[in-house]
């Protein structure tokens, strides 16, 4: 596998009824536990390394799996840092 790119992303769900979002980001950590790149959780975002296509695909779980009944809309931030 080709490691020589890193992502930095953020999701955020919009319209919580409250203002504690753990819930909602709780399944990201899920996600991001087994998909077995390597990656740093912080309070602002999060940073994996992978090759791009396996981050792209990533940074589309991380954003779907956000949305459920009590959350209709999620905007998610990614910036890519690639090497070649």
């Amino acid at each position: 596998m080709n490691t020589n790119a890193r992502m930095e992303i953020s999701v955020y769900p919009l319209g919580t009824c409250s203002p504690g979002i753990s819930r909602e980001v709780s399944p990201v950590l899920e996600v991001l536990d087994s998909c077995g790149l390597p990656h740093e959780v912080s309070v602002m975002g999060t940073i994996v390394e992978g090759s791009p296509d396996d981050l792209f695909n990533l940074a589309r779980r991380l954003h779907d799996v956000v949305f459920s009944d009590t959350v209709r809309r999620v905007v998610t931030i990614i910036r890519i840092d690639e090497r070649r």
